[in-house]
Order: C-alpha cells, then sequence, then structure tokens
C-alpha cells in the first residue's frame, strides 16, 4: 500500500474536511460558554442539540442536508421537551420514553437519511431522560437544545455553501478513487496466475461500492448545474459538470472493456500480450488516482504513469497475432483482444480529457453534454408519505419489527439503569440505540465495531492519561481524536469508535482528574447496552432472505429494460408481438419506465463515449425528420440509455448489498448462496457485454436483409430474461446451436462479399461473439432466476 497516497486522500477528502467541520461546530458552543459565560452546564446543553443537527450532516446536496438539519434541531426539540416534562413522575417517563423509541424508530420506512434522524431525535431524548425538570426547566433545556440544533444547522449551511464547488470535487475524486479499485480488478482476469472465479467475485465486490459512489456524485453535481450568466454558463461550475460526465464516461468505457476471459486466457495463456494488458489497466488505475488526486487539491495534474509503452507492446502484438493468421484460426478470441485494446485505448482518451480539465482555462469550457430539464430524470425526489408509518403498522413489515426491537430494548435499558448498581440508564439506552440497527447483520457487525473500538480507545486513553501530565497536551490530543471520531464515522466505524471512546474519557479525566470510577461505570453500562442489542437482535427477525425476490426481479427487468433502450430494434418487434396480449412480460414492459424512475435509488448514468459516432447513425435513421428533430431524437436516445443503464446499476448495486448482507447473518438463514453469486456475476457480465456491443446494436455491420436473423438471436437474450422475471424454467427460447450456426452463417456469407471492408466484417464478428455470448450468460441467468425460490 503507498501509505502517502492514501494519506493525501483522507486529508483532502470530504471526510476530513467533514470531520473538521462537525468538531467545530460541537465544541464551540461549550468554549464560548466557558469562556464567556463560564457556564459549563449550558455549553454542554447546547452541544447536545448541535450533536442531533450533525447526525446527518453527510455528504450530500445542501438543500437537503439544510432541511435534514432542521427536521433534527425541531424534532429534537420536542423529543427533549415531552420528554422533560414528564421527568417527575417515573411511570409517566417510561410509557413516553418507550413510546418516543418506537414511533422515532419506525421512521426507518422513509430511507434517506429518516434512520440517521430518528436517531438523533432519540439521542436528544435519552440526553433528557435521566434528569429532572420542572415545568419552566424542561422549556429552558429543550429551547437550549433547539438553539444547539439552529446553531450547527447554519453554521454547517453557510460552510457548505461557501465550498459547495469543493463538496462536489471531493464527491467525484471520491468516485474515481473507486473506480481506480474497479479497474484494478479488471486487470486481474489478465493474470494467468489468479483464480477466474475469485476475479470475478472481486469484481462485483468492487462494481458496488463504484456504483454508490456515482450516484453520490451526481447528486450533487446535476442539483448544481451550471447557470447562465450574462449570456455564458457559469465557468467554474461547467469544469465540474464536465469532470463528472468524465467519470461517467470513463467507468462505461471500463465496463465495455469486458470481454470472453475464459477463452482469451485458454488461447493466450501467459502470453506477454496477457502481461501487457495486465500492466496496461493497472497504469490507468494510478492514473486515476493521480487525477482524483489533483481535483481533491483543485490544482492541475501533476504525476502521470505513461502507458504509451504498453499501448505500442499491445499493438506490436496484435500485429504479430495478425501475420499468424489468428483472424482465421481463432476469429473469436483475436475479436476479443482487438475489441478490447480499442475501449481501453477509448477510456483512455477519456481520463486525458478528464486530466486536461484540471488544467484548462476554465473560460473556454463547453458543456459536455445538453444542460436541460431531461436530467432530472436522474434525480430522485425525496417526497414524505405520511400514510407510510400507517400501513407498516404490521409484523409483515421489517420497519415495524425493528421498531418494535428498539422500544423493547430501551424499555429494558431503562429498568436495568433503574436497578443495577454502578449503571445509568441513559448511557444503556444509548449505546443500544447506537448498535441496533433494522437488519440483524448490521446490528451484528456493528456490535462488534463498537466493542473492538472501545477497547482501543479505553487503552489508549487510560495509557495517555497516565503517561501524560500536561493539561494542553491532552486538550490538544483530545481536539485532534474528536476530529478523526467525525472524519471516519462514515467509512471506518471501528477507528471512529476507538478516537470517540479516547475523547469521551480524556474529557471526564479533564473533568474530574482525581476520579478514575466514572470510566468503569460508562464501561459497564456501554457492555450492558452491548449485549441488549445483541439479544433484542434476535427478537422478531425479519431475515434479510425475506426482502431480496423483489431485489432479483429488478436487476433481471432492468437489465431487459436496458436492452430495449440500446437495441432498438428488439424493443419495436418486441412491442409489435406483444400488442394486445396479457402475458405478464407485457405488462412489464408497459411499466418499464415508471418502474425504472422508481428504482432510481443508487446508481451511474450511461456512456458518451461513443456520442459521435451514435449520433451520427441516429440521425441517419432520422434522415426524414428536421435537422432540429433529428438532433432531438438523438439526444433524447441518448438519454434513454443512459437513464436505463443508470438504473441497471442501481438495481445490481442493491442487490448486491442486500446479498452481502445476508452473508452476514446466521448460516441457517442464507439462502441460495451460490445461486445469488452466480446471477450477480452473470448479471454484471451481460450488463458489460451489452455495454460494449451498443454502437453495433445502433447500426448493426450486416446487411438489411440479414438482421432478422441478428434481430431473433437476440431476441432469445430478451426472452430468456423476461421468462429469469417469471422464474420459468421450462420455457424453451430456440436451439442455441441452431441459433450459432445461423450467426456463424452471416459473417461467412460477409466474408465472401468483395466489396466488405475488413473493419465490417471484423465488426460483425465481434457482434456475432458478443451476441452468442449474451444469449449463454442470459440462460444462465434464468436458471439461477429459476433456481432461486424467496418469498415474493
Amino acid at each position: 500500500m503507498r501509505y502517502s497516497t492514501e494519506i493525501r486522500k483522507f486529508l483532502y477528502s470530504q471526510y476530513f474536511y467533514g470531520g473538521l467541520r462537525i468538531a467545530f461546530g460541537v465544541s464551540f458552543p461549550v468554549i464560548l460558554c466557558v469562556l464567556v459565560l463560564h457556564d459549563t452546564d449550558l455549553g454542554f446543553t447546547i452541544s447536545a442539540g448541535a450533536l442531533a443537527a450533525c447526525a446527518v450532516d453527510m455528504p450530500g446536496p445542501i438543500k437537503y442536508k439544510h432541511n435534514e438539519m432542521l427536521s433534527c434541531a425541531v424534532l429534537g426539540f420536542a423529543s427533549a421537551l415531552v420528554t422533560g416534562l414528564v421527568t417527575p413522575w417515573p411511570v409517566a417517563l417510561f410509557v413516553t420514553v418507550v413510546a418516543l423509541s418506537f414511533t422515532l424508530s419506525l421512521t426507518v420506512v422513509y430511507g434517506f437519511r429518516w434512520p440517521q434522524i430518528g436517531f438523533a431525535t432519540l439521542f436528544m431524548m435519552i440526553l433528557t431522560m435521566d434528569e429532572r425538570f420542572t415545568v419552566v426547566e424542561a422549556f429552558e433545556n429543550a429551547g437550549w437544545i433547539l438553539a444547539g440544533g439552529l446553531w450547527y444547522t447554519y453554521w454547517s449551511t453557510a460552510l457548505s455553501t461557501l465550498l459547495r464547488d469543493r463538496i462536489e470535487q471531493q464527491a467525484i475524486a471520491d468516485n474515481l478513487f473507486a473506480l481506480a479499485e474497479y479497474v484494478r480488478a479488471r486487470a486481474a482476469f489478465y493474470d494467468p496466475q489468479r483464480d477466474l472465479d475469485e476475479c470475478y467475485r472481486n469484481l462485483v465486490l468492487r462494481q458496488i461500492p463504484t456504483v454508490d459512489k456515482q450516484d453520490a456524485a451526481r447528486d450533487i453535481a446535476l442539483r448544481n448545474l451550471p447557470k447562465l450568466e450574462n449570456g455564458q454558463l457559469d465557468a467554474r461550475r461547467t469544469v465540474l459538470f464536465n469532470l463528472f460526465i468524465n467519470t461517467v464516461d470513463l467507468h462505461e468505457g471500463v465496463l465495455a472493456a469486458h470481454t470472453d476471459y475464459p477463452l482469451v486466457r485458454s488461447t493466450f495463456g501467459d502470453a506477454d500480450l496477457m502481461l501487457f494488458f495486465r500492466d496496461l489497466l493497472d497504469k490507468l488505475a494510478d492514473d486515476l488516482e493521480h487525477v482524483g488526486l489533483a481535483v481533491l487539491r483543485d490544482t492541475p495534474v501533476d504525476e502521470r504513469t505513461h502507458t504509451k509503452a504498453e499501448f505500442r507492446a499491445i499493438e506490436y502484438e496484435i500485429e504479430q497475432l495478425r501475420k499468424k493468421h489468428y483472424p482465421a484460426q481463432h476469429p473469436e478470441a483475436y475479436s476479443a483482444v482487438v475489441a478490447s485494446y480499442r475501449r481501453i485505448w477509448s477510456a483512455a482518451r477519456v481520463l486525458d480529457k478528464m486530466r486536461a480539465n484540471t488544467h484548462r482555462d476554465i473560460a473556454v469550457q463547453k458543456p459536455e453534454m445538453p444542460i436541460d430539464k431531461a436530467l432530472d430524470r436522474f434525480l430522485v425526489t425525496r417526497r414524505v408519505q405520511w400514510r407510510l408509518l400507517l400501513s407498516n403498522l404490521t409484523m409483515a413489515s421489517p420497519s415495524f419489527r425493528h421498531a418494535l426491537r428498539v422500544a423493547i430494548a430501551v424499555a429494558l435499558g431503562f429498568w436495568l439503569g433503574k436497578i443495577l448498581p454502578l449503571t445509568h440508564s441513559y448511557w444503556i439506552c444509548m449505546t443500544t440505540i447506537i448498535i441496533l440497527k433494522p437488519g440483524f447483520s448490521m446490528t451484528r457487525q456493528r456490535n462488534a465495531q463498537r466493542i473492538i473500538g472501545t477497547a482501543i480507545g479505553c487503552a489508549a486513553s487510560v495509557a495517555l492519561v497516565l503517561s501524560i501530565h500536561n493539561r494542553d497536551i491532552e486538550l490538544a490530543i483530545m481536539a485532534a481524536c474528536m476530529v478523526m471520531s467525525y472524519s471516519l464515522t462514515i467509512f471506518n466505524y471501528t477507528a471512529s469508535v476507538a478516537f470517540t471512546s479516547a475523547f469521551v474519557l480524556i474529557l471526564y479525566h479533564l473533568l474530574a482528574p482525581a476520579s478514575m470510577r466514572l470510566i468503569g461505570e460508562r464501561a459497564i453500562d456501554t457492555a450492558v447496552g452491548c449485549a441488549l442489542a445483541i439479544g433484542s437482535s434476535y427478537l422478531f427477525p425479519y431475515w434479510e432472505y425475506r426482502l431480496m425476490r423483489p431485489a432479483v426481479n429488478e436487476v433481471i427487468a432492468s437489465m431487459r429494460r436496458y436492452l430495449d433502450a440500446v437495441w432498438p430494434r428488439g424493443a419495436e418487434a418486441a412491442g409489435a408481438a406483444n400488442a394486445g396480449a396479457s402475458a405478464p412480460s407485457s405488462a412489464s414492459s408497459s411499466s418499464a419506465s415508471a418502474s425504472g424512475l422508481a428504482a432510481a435509488q443508487v446508481a451511474p448514468a450511461a456512456p458518451l463515449m461513443q456520442r459521435g459516432k451514435l449520433g451520427e447513425q441516429l440521425g441517419a435513421r432520422a434522415g426524414s425528420r428536421s435537422p432540429t428533430r433529428a438532433a432531438d431524437a438523438v439526444i433524447d436516445a441518448d438519454f434513454t440509455r443512459r437513464l436505463a443503464r443508470k438504473n441497471m446499476h442501481v438495481a445490481f448495486a442493491n442487490l448486491g448489498n442486500a446479498f452481502q448482507r445476508m452473508m452476514l447473518e446466521p448460516k441457517s438463514q442464507q439462502r441460495f448462496v451460490a445461486e445469488l453469486n452466480d446471477l450477480l456475476v452473470q448479471s454484471h457480465t451481460l450488463g458489460s457485454q451489452m455495454a460494449a456491443a451498443t454502437p453495433l446494436f445502433v447500426a448493426p455491420p450486416a446487411p438489411e436483409a440479414d438482421l432478422p436473423k441478428l434481430d431473433a438471436a437476440l431476441g432469445d437474450v430478451r426472452a430468456n430474461l423476461v421468462h429469469a422475471e417469471q422464474g420459468d424454467l421450462s420455457a424453451q427460447t430456440g436451439d442455441p446451436r441452431e441459433r450459432s450456426r445461423v450467426l456463424d452463417t452471416l459473417v461467412v456469407a460477409l466474408e465472401k462479399d468483395p466489396s466488405t471492408s475488413p473493419e465490417t466484417i471484423q465488426d460483425l464478428k465481434l457482434l456475432v461473439h458478443q451476441t452468442k455470448q449474451m444469449i449463454a450468460v442470459s440462460e444462465r441467468i434464468r436458471k439461477d432466476a429459476a433456481a432461486i425460490r424467496l418469498p415474493a
């Protein structure tokens, strides 16, 4: 690992910047009250309100962050007030705490940031419940909590607005770093020493964070589009918009570089050609990191990994293969490596464009694609439907079960804190709600991380307290721990807990230097809270496999919709064949657009690498229209492909995340592991193959009279996906061997035509090979889907 690179990535990242922002926003009220008002208790109360608001201060669009933080502040005020008013009456307090725990935990049904909002509101309740207030004191306490929440909300909003471009740069760079790891996973396929199955598993694992990071960048970039200023687009915003589009293009270029790796390995073995491909992709990954660091630092790229030697070496090796008659003897393997080389070369050109964007004068920037309202189709609205809470008041709802578990755990924590010696109800309940998550696997993972982090933090803080006797140094260490705690929360929870524990224990030491009893009591409370959380997770469990059937169906449906978008001839033929039919596939097709938009929750867009070529092809098809209408058709087709590709990524990431969560659950609750794993691999493979074949789909390199044969073969792919949606293993889509023979005759016929150029023949060979592969892969997907018998 290159530690210097990793350290730089972290120090310039949105995580470290966020840690600094949160640490200052939370600690400032305490510092102000202590230095100016000499009132420590007031400072901690205001900081508690700020702490609630910061629970949702995560990377994202400023507008939504402001609304979410404001919701935390207002709901935290209401929660603290209601709890404070009933503190004199233990029974009423118990009922209030349990009722609020259930209601606020049920808000997980809304997704997005609502779980954090519910947690922050519960946090305010827990901080209040161990006090005893009069009516006036309850209003004062809640008012100061509201003041803290409002302070943090507008502190964070103002700083985020000021650093809006910086936040977008960080999101784009984060996506580039994830993409670099994905490229490295691709490089491993060209190393004959690496197990192929393991390579596929690693590729799928790397694709999921790449999708998530790209979606996060999209949510920011497309909500902050360049605006007209004095008749021109805002130049700096245009640069950032272009950088985002470049990352999308680059991802799609690397995705389209997928090839028939078993065939390539069996044909070329450990030949130099394979090693050159591996080294080339590894260097491109390094280059991606260099560009990502430059974007993070807002500077031109000052490092570059030269790939000219690898490109020339691969060109030389391909030429040698041609001279050795590989195009005739091994046409499919030869076409595969040539196509991969071309796509990697195209991806490298996109990377060059990104590098140039970091150098180029922003005054001459033009947008990479049209900026209009059509881009809104890639975004997801965050409307709250209050009736959704009522519809989830049933044991069939996983959210209801989670809320019930939290309420029971908090009730037990409240009771144990009152009857056990050396324990405190508020700390037990706080530990419980921090650990207890909607899914069993998440709770189990969070519990282990918290125990390990707490142990490390306690050991480190005790060692520091015993070895350092300088108050100023202890304050500096405490501040650093606070920053690191908030910086690491999102991507390394164990380390975050370690720093949090160290920060809290050093703070206790500074407030009460002579007493270690308080630290011991907190350790007991934490242990009791952890035990309650892990024990409660077994109550009314709703195992992950019970939620995966819709995710499986959506992955398959999204692939079918993407195939319809990149192969319009097939979509038109299917529409005509299904006209008036009542089959489920027809209904599914008719709702493709709506369900595609509904699925758009976490994923990327599709490529522009072939925009010029595709534009010419689509423009030719629209020749009977006016130039303006033809151009609009080109743009609309591009947007349609992008949206379909995005939704396919969404579905894939959702299923991949669900599968990973299931694998953390007890083995007795893991269902169809082999089939689901294979479905993920084959889905990623089919998506890559469709992306690679898109230019050939739009303008097939075959005579018009032979297109029905090609349509029939691709129709088998679509039919397999339709049957997979229905879980129909008995359905027949034609004889693959006969289909393969028919496709081969197309190539032979074209080769006999003396007027056909070698490039056209090569393109047809490639399309035929990819079509055969897609038929085989879609058949495996159909079998996997039929074998996966999960609850509907």
